[in-house]
Protein backbone atom coordinates (compact mmCIF):
# COMPACT_ATOMS: atom_id res chain seq x y z
CA UNK A 1 0.00 0.00 0.00
CA UNK A 2 2.83 2.37 0.87
CA UNK A 3 4.54 1.69 -2.46
CA UNK A 4 1.32 2.16 -4.47
CA UNK A 5 0.76 5.56 -2.83
CA UNK A 6 4.35 6.57 -3.53
CA UNK A 7 4.10 5.53 -7.19
CA UNK A 8 0.85 7.51 -7.53
CA UNK A 9 2.42 10.68 -6.15
CA UNK A 10 5.46 10.17 -8.41
CA UNK A 11 3.19 9.78 -11.50
CA UNK A 12 1.21 12.94 -10.74
CA UNK A 13 4.40 15.00 -10.43
CA UNK A 14 5.64 13.69 -13.80
CA UNK A 15 2.31 14.66 -15.43
CA UNK A 16 2.90 18.20 -14.24
CA UNK A 17 6.27 18.17 -15.99
CA UNK A 18 8.31 17.93 -12.84
CA UNK A 19 11.21 15.58 -12.22
CA UNK A 20 10.57 14.47 -8.62
CA UNK A 21 14.26 13.75 -8.13
CA UNK A 22 15.47 17.26 -8.93
CA UNK A 23 12.52 19.35 -7.73
CA UNK A 24 13.20 22.27 -5.38
CA UNK A 25 10.81 24.15 -3.12
CA UNK A 26 11.11 27.38 -5.18
CA UNK A 27 10.37 25.56 -8.41
CA UNK A 28 7.44 23.86 -6.75
CA UNK A 29 6.07 27.23 -5.62
CA UNK A 30 6.41 28.80 -9.08
CA UNK A 31 4.78 25.89 -10.89
CA UNK A 32 1.99 25.65 -8.32
CA UNK A 33 1.19 29.33 -8.77
CA UNK A 34 1.42 29.12 -12.56
CA UNK A 35 -0.68 25.96 -13.00
CA UNK A 36 -3.06 26.47 -10.10
CA UNK A 37 -2.65 22.93 -8.90
CA UNK A 38 -3.20 23.55 -5.21
CA UNK A 39 -2.57 19.91 -4.35
CA UNK A 40 0.94 19.93 -5.82
CA UNK A 41 2.74 20.65 -2.54
CA UNK A 42 0.61 18.04 -0.81
CA UNK A 43 1.56 15.41 -3.37
CA UNK A 44 5.22 16.26 -3.04
CA UNK A 45 4.96 16.11 0.75
CA UNK A 46 3.32 12.71 0.55
CA UNK A 47 6.10 11.42 -1.68
CA UNK A 48 8.81 12.73 0.63
CA UNK A 49 7.12 11.32 3.72
CA UNK A 50 6.51 7.93 2.18
CA UNK A 51 10.06 7.75 0.88
CA UNK A 52 11.33 8.53 4.40
CA UNK A 53 9.04 5.92 5.94
CA UNK A 54 10.20 3.31 3.47
CA UNK A 55 13.83 4.13 4.22
CA UNK A 56 13.16 3.99 7.98
CA UNK A 57 11.36 0.68 7.67
CA UNK A 58 14.26 -0.73 5.64
CA UNK A 59 16.71 0.58 8.24
CA UNK A 60 14.72 -1.05 11.07
CA UNK A 61 14.62 -4.38 9.25
CA UNK A 62 18.37 -4.24 8.80
CA UNK A 63 19.05 -3.21 12.38
CA UNK A 64 20.88 -5.89 14.34
CA UNK A 65 19.96 -5.95 17.99
CA UNK A 66 21.53 -6.95 21.28
CA UNK A 67 19.04 -9.63 22.22
CA UNK A 68 16.20 -11.65 20.74
CA UNK A 69 13.75 -13.55 22.94
CA UNK A 70 11.99 -16.10 20.77
CA UNK A 71 9.79 -19.19 20.58
CA UNK A 72 7.60 -18.09 23.47
CA UNK A 73 4.04 -17.42 24.48
CA UNK A 74 4.69 -13.76 25.26
CA UNK A 75 1.86 -12.02 27.10
CA UNK A 76 2.49 -8.39 26.19
CA UNK A 77 -0.19 -7.05 28.59
CA UNK A 78 -0.78 -4.14 26.22
CA UNK A 79 -4.24 -2.59 25.82
CA UNK A 80 -5.37 -5.55 23.70
CA UNK A 81 -3.50 -8.20 25.74
CA UNK A 82 -1.74 -9.36 22.58
CA UNK A 83 0.25 -12.57 22.56
CA UNK A 84 3.38 -12.72 20.37
CA UNK A 85 6.16 -15.21 19.79
CA UNK A 86 9.27 -13.07 19.90
CA UNK A 87 10.82 -9.77 20.96
CA UNK A 88 13.82 -7.86 19.63
CA UNK A 89 15.68 -5.83 22.27
CA UNK A 90 18.33 -3.19 21.74
CA UNK A 91 19.85 -0.79 24.23
CA UNK A 92 17.58 -2.11 26.95
CA UNK A 93 14.35 -1.39 25.05
CA UNK A 94 12.01 -3.41 22.88
CA UNK A 95 12.41 -2.43 19.22
CA UNK A 96 10.19 -5.07 17.60
CA UNK A 97 7.76 -7.84 18.46
CA UNK A 98 5.87 -10.41 16.41
CA UNK A 99 6.30 -13.90 15.06
CA UNK A 100 9.58 -15.79 15.27
CA UNK A 101 10.20 -15.20 11.57
CA UNK A 102 9.48 -11.48 11.78
CA UNK A 103 11.82 -10.93 14.70
CA UNK A 104 14.54 -13.29 13.40
CA UNK A 105 15.48 -10.64 10.82
CA UNK A 106 16.82 -8.48 13.66
CA UNK A 107 19.37 -11.06 14.79
CA UNK A 108 22.97 -10.62 13.75
CA UNK A 109 26.18 -12.50 14.46
CA UNK A 110 26.57 -10.77 17.84
CA UNK A 111 22.93 -11.00 18.92
CA UNK A 112 22.19 -13.07 22.02
CA UNK A 113 19.26 -15.31 21.10
CA UNK A 114 17.24 -16.59 24.05
CA UNK A 115 15.05 -19.49 22.95
CA UNK A 116 12.48 -19.96 25.72
CA UNK A 117 11.23 -23.20 24.12
CA UNK A 118 7.54 -22.41 24.27
CA UNK A 119 7.55 -20.96 27.78
CA UNK A 120 5.19 -18.20 28.86
CA UNK A 121 6.78 -14.74 29.16
CA UNK A 122 5.20 -11.83 31.04
CA UNK A 123 6.22 -8.23 31.75
CA UNK A 124 8.34 -7.65 34.84
CA UNK A 125 6.24 -7.59 38.02
CA UNK A 126 6.10 -4.44 40.15
CA UNK A 127 5.22 -4.35 43.88
CA UNK A 128 3.59 -1.06 44.91
CA UNK A 129 4.06 -1.38 48.69
CA UNK A 130 7.17 -2.95 50.21
CA UNK A 131 9.29 -2.43 53.35
CA UNK A 132 12.51 -3.21 51.53
CA UNK A 133 15.31 -2.00 53.80
CA UNK A 134 13.84 -3.75 56.83
CA UNK A 135 14.48 -7.09 55.14
CA UNK A 136 17.95 -6.15 53.89
CA UNK A 137 19.27 -5.34 57.35
CA UNK A 138 18.82 -8.92 58.58
CA UNK A 139 18.74 -10.89 55.35
CA UNK A 140 21.79 -13.07 56.11
CA UNK A 141 20.02 -14.34 59.24
CA UNK A 142 16.63 -15.00 57.67
CA UNK A 143 14.66 -18.02 56.58
CA UNK A 144 11.33 -17.54 54.79
CA UNK A 145 8.06 -19.42 54.25
CA UNK A 146 6.85 -17.76 51.03
CA UNK A 147 4.25 -20.02 49.46
CA UNK A 148 5.13 -22.92 51.79
CA UNK A 149 1.96 -24.93 52.47
CA UNK A 150 3.53 -27.77 54.48
CA UNK A 151 4.67 -27.68 58.11
CA UNK A 152 7.22 -30.38 57.32
CA UNK A 153 8.69 -28.19 54.58
CA UNK A 154 8.82 -25.17 56.91
CA UNK A 155 10.78 -27.16 59.49
CA UNK A 156 13.09 -28.44 56.74
CA UNK A 157 13.80 -24.83 55.69
CA UNK A 158 14.69 -23.90 59.27
CA UNK A 159 16.97 -26.93 59.67
CA UNK A 160 18.72 -26.16 56.38
CA UNK A 161 19.32 -22.58 57.47
CA UNK A 162 20.80 -23.76 60.76
CA UNK A 163 23.06 -26.21 58.94
CA UNK A 164 24.40 -23.38 56.78
CA UNK A 165 25.49 -21.29 59.78
CA UNK A 166 28.06 -21.55 62.54
CA UNK A 167 26.92 -22.59 66.03
CA UNK A 168 25.70 -19.51 67.89
CA UNK A 169 24.63 -17.59 64.79
CA UNK A 170 21.10 -16.25 65.01
CA UNK A 171 18.25 -17.35 62.75
CA UNK A 172 14.98 -15.52 62.29
CA UNK A 173 11.80 -15.65 60.24
CA UNK A 174 10.80 -12.02 59.85
CA UNK A 175 7.08 -12.69 59.50
CA UNK A 176 5.33 -13.12 56.15
CA UNK A 177 3.47 -16.31 57.14
CA UNK A 178 0.40 -17.48 59.08
CA UNK A 179 -0.19 -20.70 61.05
CA UNK A 180 -3.13 -21.63 58.81
CA UNK A 181 -0.93 -21.87 55.70
CA UNK A 182 0.42 -25.28 56.74
CA UNK A 183 -2.30 -27.45 55.25
CA UNK A 184 -0.84 -30.66 56.70
CA UNK A 185 -0.70 -29.38 60.30
CA UNK A 186 -1.90 -25.78 60.90
CA UNK A 187 -0.60 -23.94 63.92
CA UNK A 188 2.44 -22.27 65.41
CA UNK A 189 5.68 -23.94 66.46
CA UNK A 190 6.50 -25.83 69.63
CA UNK A 191 9.66 -25.54 71.67
CA UNK A 192 10.51 -29.13 70.81
CA UNK A 193 10.23 -28.42 67.06
CA UNK A 194 12.39 -25.29 67.18
CA UNK A 195 15.03 -26.82 69.45
CA UNK A 196 15.09 -29.85 67.17
CA UNK A 197 15.80 -27.94 63.96
CA UNK A 198 18.31 -25.52 65.51
CA UNK A 199 19.91 -27.07 68.61
CA UNK A 200 23.06 -24.91 68.31
CA UNK A 201 21.54 -21.63 67.09
CA UNK A 202 19.20 -19.07 68.67
CA UNK A 203 16.05 -19.08 66.53
CA UNK A 204 12.79 -17.13 66.55
CA UNK A 205 9.85 -17.14 64.16
CA UNK A 206 7.87 -13.91 64.07
CA UNK A 207 4.14 -14.05 63.32
CA UNK A 208 3.29 -10.52 62.24
CA UNK A 209 3.46 -8.06 65.10
CA UNK A 210 1.41 -10.07 67.55
CA UNK A 211 3.21 -13.33 68.32
CA UNK A 212 6.67 -14.87 68.22
CA UNK A 213 7.90 -18.47 68.63
CA UNK A 214 11.43 -18.93 69.96
CA UNK A 215 13.71 -21.84 70.79
CA UNK A 216 15.48 -22.30 74.11
CA UNK A 217 18.68 -20.53 73.10
CA UNK A 218 16.81 -17.44 71.88
CA UNK A 219 14.62 -17.31 75.00
CA UNK A 220 17.60 -17.60 77.31
CA UNK A 221 19.37 -14.80 75.40
CA UNK A 222 16.58 -12.39 76.42
CA UNK A 223 16.26 -13.87 79.95
CA UNK A 224 13.05 -15.76 79.41
CA UNK A 225 12.39 -19.24 80.77
CA UNK A 226 12.07 -21.92 78.07
CA UNK A 227 9.89 -23.94 80.42
CA UNK A 228 7.07 -21.49 79.61
CA UNK A 229 7.07 -22.64 75.99
CA UNK A 230 8.01 -21.26 72.60
CA UNK A 231 4.91 -19.12 71.95
CA UNK A 232 5.18 -15.58 73.33
CA UNK A 233 3.39 -12.29 73.00
CA UNK A 234 5.44 -10.11 70.67
CA UNK A 235 5.26 -7.02 72.88
CA UNK A 236 8.74 -6.06 73.96
CA UNK A 237 10.30 -8.74 71.77
CA UNK A 238 9.45 -8.08 68.10
CA UNK A 239 6.35 -5.90 68.22
CA UNK A 240 5.39 -2.76 66.28
CA UNK A 241 6.90 -0.46 68.88
CA UNK A 242 10.18 -0.80 70.82
CA UNK A 243 11.69 -2.41 72.75
CA UNK A 244 12.67 -5.20 70.39
CA UNK A 245 14.56 -7.51 72.72
CA UNK A 246 15.06 -10.36 70.25
CA UNK A 247 16.23 -8.03 67.48
CA UNK A 248 18.53 -6.22 69.87
CA UNK A 249 20.10 -9.51 70.97
CA UNK A 250 21.25 -10.18 67.41
CA UNK A 251 24.63 -8.72 66.42
CA UNK A 252 24.26 -5.90 63.87
CA UNK A 253 25.39 -6.46 60.31
CA UNK A 254 28.76 -5.01 59.35
CA UNK A 255 28.88 -2.58 56.39
CA UNK A 256 30.31 -5.35 54.22
CA UNK A 257 27.58 -7.75 55.34
CA UNK A 258 24.91 -5.11 54.70
CA UNK A 259 26.23 -4.61 51.19
CA UNK A 260 26.14 -8.35 50.56
CA UNK A 261 22.63 -8.54 52.03
CA UNK A 262 21.49 -5.89 49.56
CA UNK A 263 22.86 -7.85 46.61
CA UNK A 264 21.43 -11.12 47.87
CA UNK A 265 17.98 -9.73 48.61
CA UNK A 266 17.65 -8.01 45.24
CA UNK A 267 18.62 -11.31 43.61
CA UNK A 268 16.01 -13.09 45.71
CA UNK A 269 13.31 -10.67 44.56
CA UNK A 270 14.43 -11.05 40.94
CA UNK A 271 14.04 -14.81 41.39
CA UNK A 272 10.36 -14.26 42.26
CA UNK A 273 9.79 -12.22 39.09
CA UNK A 274 9.99 -8.77 40.64
CA UNK A 275 11.64 -6.07 38.54
CA UNK A 276 10.41 -3.03 40.47
CA UNK A 277 9.53 -2.24 44.09
CA UNK A 278 8.14 0.78 45.93
CA UNK A 279 10.40 0.80 49.00
CA UNK A 280 8.72 2.71 51.80
CA UNK A 281 11.46 4.72 53.49
CA UNK A 282 14.85 6.01 52.48
CA UNK A 283 18.29 4.51 52.99
CA UNK A 284 21.77 5.86 52.39
CA UNK A 285 23.26 2.48 51.51
CA UNK A 286 20.65 2.03 48.79
CA UNK A 287 21.38 5.48 47.37
CA UNK A 288 25.11 4.74 47.48
CA UNK A 289 24.63 1.46 45.60
CA UNK A 290 22.41 3.10 42.98
CA UNK A 291 25.09 5.75 42.39
CA UNK A 292 27.53 3.02 41.36
CA UNK A 293 25.49 1.86 38.38
CA UNK A 294 22.25 0.22 37.29
CA UNK A 295 20.49 -1.84 39.92
CA UNK A 296 18.97 -5.24 39.11
CA UNK A 297 15.70 -3.95 40.55
CA UNK A 298 13.96 -0.62 39.88
CA UNK A 299 13.41 1.07 43.23
CA UNK A 300 11.19 3.95 44.18
CA UNK A 301 11.67 5.40 47.68
CA UNK A 302 9.73 7.81 49.88
CA UNK A 303 10.64 11.18 51.38
CA UNK A 304 11.24 10.71 55.14
CA UNK A 305 8.43 12.77 56.67
CA UNK A 306 7.58 12.45 60.36
CA UNK A 307 4.56 14.26 61.76
CA UNK A 308 3.25 13.04 65.11
CA UNK A 309 1.62 16.24 66.40
CA UNK A 310 0.72 19.76 65.15
CA UNK A 311 4.21 21.13 65.89
CA UNK A 312 6.06 18.41 63.98
CA UNK A 313 3.43 18.64 61.22
CA UNK A 314 4.48 22.24 60.56
CA UNK A 315 8.07 21.12 60.05
CA UNK A 316 6.95 18.22 57.89
CA UNK A 317 4.88 20.55 55.69
CA UNK A 318 7.93 22.79 55.20
CA UNK A 319 10.04 19.78 54.18
CA UNK A 320 7.36 18.66 51.74
CA UNK A 321 7.03 22.13 50.19
CA UNK A 322 10.79 22.52 49.74
CA UNK A 323 11.58 19.04 48.40
CA UNK A 324 11.33 17.95 44.79
CA UNK A 325 8.86 15.13 44.10
CA UNK A 326 9.40 12.19 41.76
CA UNK A 327 13.18 12.11 41.45
CA UNK A 328 13.05 8.61 39.98
CA UNK A 329 15.62 8.44 37.17
CA UNK A 330 14.44 5.20 35.61
CA UNK A 331 16.40 3.05 38.05
CA UNK A 332 16.12 4.64 41.49
CA UNK A 333 14.94 7.76 43.25
CA UNK A 334 12.68 9.44 45.78
CA UNK A 335 9.15 9.29 44.41
CA UNK A 336 6.37 10.09 46.89
CA UNK A 337 5.11 10.27 50.46
CA UNK A 338 4.11 7.06 52.25
CA UNK A 339 2.61 5.41 54.10
CA UNK A 340 1.36 7.50 57.02
CA UNK A 341 1.24 11.19 56.19
CA UNK A 342 0.14 12.22 59.69
CA UNK A 343 1.03 9.81 62.49
CA UNK A 344 -2.14 10.11 64.60
CA UNK A 345 -4.22 9.02 61.59
CA UNK A 346 -3.09 5.41 61.65
CA UNK A 347 -5.91 3.03 60.84
CA UNK A 348 -5.77 -0.50 62.24
CA UNK A 349 -8.86 -1.73 64.07
CA UNK A 350 -12.35 -0.62 63.02
CA UNK A 351 -13.71 2.40 64.91
CA UNK A 352 -17.25 3.07 66.03
CA UNK A 353 -16.81 6.84 65.94
CA UNK A 354 -15.38 9.07 63.20
CA UNK A 355 -11.77 10.13 63.45
CA UNK A 356 -11.45 13.28 65.60
CA UNK A 357 -11.66 16.58 63.68
CA UNK A 358 -8.38 17.83 65.16
CA UNK A 359 -6.56 14.84 63.62
CA UNK A 360 -8.24 15.15 60.24
CA UNK A 361 -7.67 18.91 60.14
CA UNK A 362 -3.93 18.42 60.62
CA UNK A 363 -3.99 15.70 57.99
CA UNK A 364 -5.71 18.10 55.63
CA UNK A 365 -2.99 20.71 56.11
CA UNK A 366 -0.27 18.22 55.23
CA UNK A 367 -2.27 16.89 52.29
CA UNK A 368 -2.70 20.43 50.97
CA UNK A 369 1.05 21.04 51.24
CA UNK A 370 1.74 17.76 49.42
CA UNK A 371 -0.72 18.58 46.63
CA UNK A 372 0.65 22.10 46.24
CA UNK A 373 4.19 20.75 45.88
CA UNK A 374 3.11 18.05 43.40
CA UNK A 375 3.76 15.01 45.59
CA UNK A 376 2.18 11.58 45.13
CA UNK A 377 0.73 10.27 48.42
CA UNK A 378 0.28 6.56 49.18
CA UNK A 379 -1.80 6.43 52.37
CA UNK A 380 -2.25 3.47 54.71
CA UNK A 381 -5.98 2.95 55.28
CA UNK A 382 -7.63 -0.39 56.08
CA UNK A 383 -11.24 0.02 57.19
CA UNK A 384 -14.10 1.58 55.25
CA UNK A 385 -14.96 3.94 58.10
CA UNK A 386 -11.46 5.40 57.94
CA UNK A 387 -11.67 5.55 54.14
CA UNK A 388 -14.84 7.63 54.53
CA UNK A 389 -13.19 10.08 56.93
CA UNK A 390 -10.10 10.34 54.76
CA UNK A 391 -12.11 11.01 51.59
CA UNK A 392 -14.14 13.67 53.45
CA UNK A 393 -10.86 15.45 54.14
CA UNK A 394 -9.38 14.94 50.69
CA UNK A 395 -12.49 16.25 48.94
CA UNK A 396 -12.03 19.48 50.87
CA UNK A 397 -8.35 19.57 49.95
CA UNK A 398 -9.17 18.91 46.30
CA UNK A 399 -11.39 22.02 46.13
CA UNK A 400 -8.49 24.20 47.28
CA UNK A 401 -5.55 22.34 45.77
CA UNK A 402 -6.52 19.77 43.12
CA UNK A 403 -5.08 16.28 43.49
CA UNK A 404 -6.58 14.76 40.35
CA UNK A 405 -3.28 14.83 38.43
CA UNK A 406 -1.23 13.21 41.20
CA UNK A 407 -2.66 9.66 41.23
CA UNK A 408 -2.82 9.43 45.01
CA UNK A 409 -3.21 5.88 46.33
CA UNK A 410 -5.35 4.43 49.09
CA UNK A 411 -3.18 1.56 50.26
CA UNK A 412 -4.50 -1.72 51.77
CA UNK A 413 -8.28 -0.98 51.72
CA UNK A 414 -9.24 -4.35 53.19
CA UNK A 415 -12.77 -2.97 53.35
CA UNK A 416 -14.06 -0.28 51.00
CA UNK A 417 -17.63 0.42 49.90
CA UNK A 418 -18.74 0.98 46.29
CA UNK A 419 -19.65 4.54 47.25
CA UNK A 420 -16.12 5.22 48.50
CA UNK A 421 -14.58 3.57 45.46
CA UNK A 422 -16.60 5.98 43.31
CA UNK A 423 -15.56 8.97 45.45
CA UNK A 424 -11.88 8.04 45.11
CA UNK A 425 -12.26 7.51 41.38
CA UNK A 426 -13.89 10.94 41.00
CA UNK A 427 -10.64 12.49 42.25
CA UNK A 428 -8.58 10.25 39.91
CA UNK A 429 -7.18 8.38 42.88
CA UNK A 430 -5.89 4.80 42.73
CA UNK A 431 -6.02 1.79 45.03
CA UNK A 432 -3.27 -0.47 46.33
CA UNK A 433 -4.38 -4.08 46.94
CA UNK A 434 -1.86 -5.93 49.07
CA UNK A 435 -1.03 -9.50 49.99
CA UNK A 436 -1.18 -8.59 53.66
CA UNK A 437 -4.96 -8.80 53.27
CA UNK A 438 -4.57 -12.49 52.45
CA UNK A 439 -2.50 -12.99 55.58
CA UNK A 440 -5.22 -11.21 57.58
CA UNK A 441 -7.98 -13.26 55.96
CA UNK A 442 -9.74 -10.10 54.78
CA UNK A 443 -12.63 -10.58 52.35
CA UNK A 444 -11.79 -7.73 50.00
CA UNK A 445 -14.41 -6.58 47.45
CA UNK A 446 -12.13 -7.22 44.48
CA UNK A 447 -14.88 -7.65 41.89
CA UNK A 448 -16.48 -4.36 42.90
CA UNK A 449 -13.08 -2.66 42.68
CA UNK A 450 -12.33 -4.11 39.24
CA UNK A 451 -15.80 -3.41 37.83
CA UNK A 452 -15.72 0.22 39.04
CA UNK A 453 -13.01 1.13 36.53
CA UNK A 454 -10.75 2.69 39.14
CA UNK A 455 -7.04 2.00 38.56
CA UNK A 456 -5.71 -0.45 41.15
CA UNK A 457 -2.36 -2.16 41.52
CA UNK A 458 -1.12 -5.20 43.40
CA UNK A 459 1.59 -5.32 46.03
CA UNK A 460 2.35 -7.13 49.26
CA UNK A 461 3.32 -4.96 52.29
CA UNK A 462 6.26 -7.33 52.84
CA UNK A 463 8.10 -8.47 54.83
CA UNK A 464 6.57 -8.76 58.32
CA UNK A 465 2.81 -8.73 57.71
CA UNK A 466 3.06 -10.28 54.26
CA UNK A 467 4.96 -12.58 51.94
CA UNK A 468 6.87 -10.93 49.06
CA UNK A 469 6.13 -13.42 46.28
CA UNK A 470 4.06 -11.85 43.48
CA UNK A 471 2.81 -15.27 42.38
CA UNK A 472 1.41 -15.92 45.85
CA UNK A 473 -0.45 -12.61 45.48
CA UNK A 474 -1.61 -13.42 41.94
CA UNK A 475 -2.77 -16.86 43.04
CA UNK A 476 -4.72 -15.36 45.95
CA UNK A 477 -6.65 -12.76 43.91
CA UNK A 478 -7.45 -15.21 41.09
CA UNK A 479 -8.33 -18.30 43.15
CA UNK A 480 -9.62 -16.65 46.33
CA UNK A 481 -7.47 -19.08 48.34
CA UNK A 482 -4.63 -18.42 50.73
CA UNK A 483 -1.42 -20.45 50.74
CA UNK A 484 -2.99 -23.20 52.84
CA UNK A 485 -5.94 -23.57 50.46
CA UNK A 486 -8.39 -21.77 52.76
CA UNK A 487 -10.99 -19.59 51.00
CA UNK A 488 -10.42 -15.99 52.05
CA UNK A 489 -12.01 -14.11 49.13
CA UNK A 490 -15.60 -14.14 47.94
CA UNK A 491 -14.77 -11.90 44.97
CA UNK A 492 -11.87 -12.68 42.64
CA UNK A 493 -10.19 -11.33 39.52
CA UNK A 494 -9.59 -12.85 36.12
CA UNK A 495 -6.03 -13.86 35.31
CA UNK A 496 -5.77 -10.94 32.88
CA UNK A 497 -7.04 -8.41 35.44
CA UNK A 498 -4.61 -9.67 38.06
CA UNK A 499 -1.59 -9.57 35.74
CA UNK A 500 -2.47 -6.06 34.54
CA UNK A 501 -2.71 -4.94 38.19
CA UNK A 502 0.78 -6.29 38.97
CA UNK A 503 2.36 -4.76 35.86
CA UNK A 504 0.73 -2.05 33.75
CA UNK A 505 -1.39 -0.52 36.51
CA UNK A 506 1.56 -0.26 38.88
CA UNK A 507 3.58 1.45 36.17
CA UNK A 508 0.71 3.96 35.94
CA UNK A 509 0.79 4.54 39.71
CA UNK A 510 4.44 5.60 39.34
CA UNK A 511 3.91 7.71 36.19
CA UNK A 512 5.95 5.16 34.24
CA UNK A 513 3.27 3.87 31.86
CA UNK A 514 5.26 5.01 28.82
CA UNK A 515 8.34 3.04 29.88
CA UNK A 516 7.23 0.06 31.97
CA UNK A 517 4.38 -2.34 32.60
CA UNK A 518 3.88 -3.99 29.20
CA UNK A 519 5.99 -5.50 26.43
CA UNK A 520 5.56 -2.90 23.69
CA UNK A 521 7.93 -1.30 21.19
CA UNK A 522 9.77 1.59 22.82
CA UNK A 523 9.36 0.33 26.39
CA UNK A 524 12.00 -1.08 28.70
CA UNK A 525 12.69 -4.79 28.29
CA UNK A 526 11.64 -5.86 31.77
CA UNK A 527 10.32 -9.41 31.47
CA UNK A 528 9.98 -12.76 33.22
CA UNK A 529 10.11 -16.26 31.71
CA UNK A 530 7.93 -18.73 33.65
CA UNK A 531 8.25 -22.45 34.35
CA UNK A 532 4.56 -23.01 33.53
CA UNK A 533 1.75 -21.19 31.76
CA UNK A 534 0.14 -18.55 33.94
CA UNK A 535 -2.94 -18.52 31.70
CA UNK A 536 -3.74 -22.24 31.88
CA UNK A 537 -2.24 -23.67 35.07
CA UNK A 538 -4.94 -24.56 37.67
CA UNK A 539 -5.71 -21.45 39.72
CA UNK A 540 -4.68 -23.17 42.94
CA UNK A 541 -1.21 -23.71 41.44
CA UNK A 542 -0.52 -20.12 40.38
CA UNK A 543 1.23 -19.59 43.72
CA UNK A 544 3.71 -22.31 42.74
CA UNK A 545 4.82 -20.67 39.47
CA UNK A 546 8.57 -20.04 39.40
CA UNK A 547 10.50 -17.76 37.06
CA UNK A 548 13.32 -19.36 35.10
CA UNK A 549 14.70 -16.03 33.87
CA UNK A 550 14.19 -12.38 34.82
CA UNK A 551 15.34 -9.45 32.72
CA UNK A 552 15.55 -5.75 33.67
CA UNK A 553 16.28 -3.26 30.92
CA UNK A 554 17.48 -6.02 28.63
CA UNK A 555 19.91 -7.38 31.25
CA UNK A 556 19.45 -10.90 32.60
CA UNK A 557 19.39 -10.42 36.39
CA UNK A 558 18.24 -13.91 37.34
CA UNK A 559 18.43 -17.27 35.64
CA UNK A 560 17.51 -20.67 37.01
CA UNK A 561 18.32 -22.28 33.66
CA UNK A 562 21.65 -21.17 32.15
CA UNK A 563 20.76 -22.99 28.92
CA UNK A 564 18.21 -20.23 28.20
CA UNK A 565 20.89 -17.62 27.62
CA UNK A 566 24.11 -19.10 26.24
Amino acid sequence: MMMRAARGAHYRLQRWGINPVNITNSELDRRALRTGFKSLRVACGILAALTSLAALAQQNVQQKVDTVVTNGKILTVDADFRVVEALAINGGRIVARGTRAEVARYAGPNTKVIDVKGATVIPGLIDNHFHFTRAVERWHQQARFEGVDSRREALRILAAKAASLKPGDWIMVQGGWTPRQFADAPGGFTLQELDGVAPMNPLFVQEGYSLVYANSLALKAVRLNPADGARRNATGLVSFQPPYALYDAMPPASPAQLDQNLSDFMHELNSTGLTGVYSLGQSKYLADRAAKGPLPLRLWETLPVFASDPASAIKAAALIEHSRPNQFDGQYGIFGLAEVLYGPFFDLAPRKDPWPPEIMNEYGKLATAAAHAGWHVHEHVINNSAVTDLLDTLEKVNKVQPIDKLRWTLGHVYDISPANIARAKAMAMTLGVHGAAMQAGAHMPLRKIADSGIVFGLGTDATIVSHYSPFVTLGWVVSGLDVGGNRVLDETLTREEALIAHTRSNAYLFFQEKALGSLEVGKQADLVVLDRDYMTVPVADIKHIRPTLTMVGGRVVFSAAPRLHP
